[in-house]
């Protein structure tokens, strides 16, 4: 008999191909691998270990680790590392992509925070898909400032995942970040898309009719502990 298929603790999807949880111990290598990585951010205070490295190599998956402090009584990431995360995870070559932290939580919600701040969600959509991953249900004023104040300038790929602004970018400004272009061609593009009267996703913003995919592919370990 196979062994059971399980997640690692807090796993959940973000976006098609994106998904995040807890630090991925060895029961939880073999659900990993049905996910076709091709990246793993590890937002951690130290490299992972010579096991998940190993594994990693074992399944081509390219690790990525970005050194994020515990967490304490203040947040421990700070802006430069949230954008390149955020870098890391919308950039298609990089995807299939599994991003965690230490529980899953908090660092890892605050990253998927600043990415839901780029894809023009609200601040109350992105606090409350935060909440859904901490165990007391209760945010910090220090992580809501973080989140709220995030601003910073973010390096948008010649090709970006269909749920960033529907695949395409409309316009060269964002209301709440400055965009730096790699590929000066996607500029070209915008400006022709304003003449041809195409709709500017980054400018007429709606609000999502869900808070989150991420609600629909809960695969919690202790479920009872989160609290709505």
């Amino acid at each position: 008999m196979l062994p059971p298929l399980i997640p690692p603790f807090r796993y959940a999807t973000v976006e098609d191909e994106v998904y995040r949880g807890a630090y991925p111990k060895k029961r939880n290598y073999r659900f990993l691998k049905r996910l076709k990585l091709k990246t793993m951010l590890s937002l951690t205070p130290d490299p992972p270990v010579l096991e998940l490295l190993e594994f990693c190599q074992s399944q081509n998956i390219r690790n990525i680790h970005l050194q994020v402090n515990k967490v304490k009584d203040n947040v421990p990431l700070g802006y430069s590392r949230a954008i390149q995360s955020v870098q890391i995870i919308i950039d298609p070559s990089n995807l299939p992509i599994f991003i965690h932290c230490l529980d899953g939580a908090d660092v890892t919600g605050l990253v998927i925070a600043c990415l839901r701040k780029l894809q023009m969600w609200s601040i109350p959509s992105c606090m409350s898909e935060f909440l859904r991953y901490l165990r007391g249900g209760v945010i910090s004023s220090e992580e809501s400032e973080f989140i709220e104040k995030f601003f910073g300038e973010i390096e948008i790929p010649s090709t970006i995942p269909h749920w960033l602004w529907g695949g395409h970018v409309t316009s060269n400004k964002h209301p709440r970040f400055k965009l730096k272009f790699l590929d000066p061609r996607v500029i070209e593009q915008s400006e022709q898309n304003k003449t041809s009267g195409k709709t500017n996703l980054l400018e007429e913003y709606d609000e999502p009719k869900e808070v989150s995919r991420t609600l629909q592919a809960l695969a919690l370990e202790g479920l009872d502990d989160i609290k709505d």
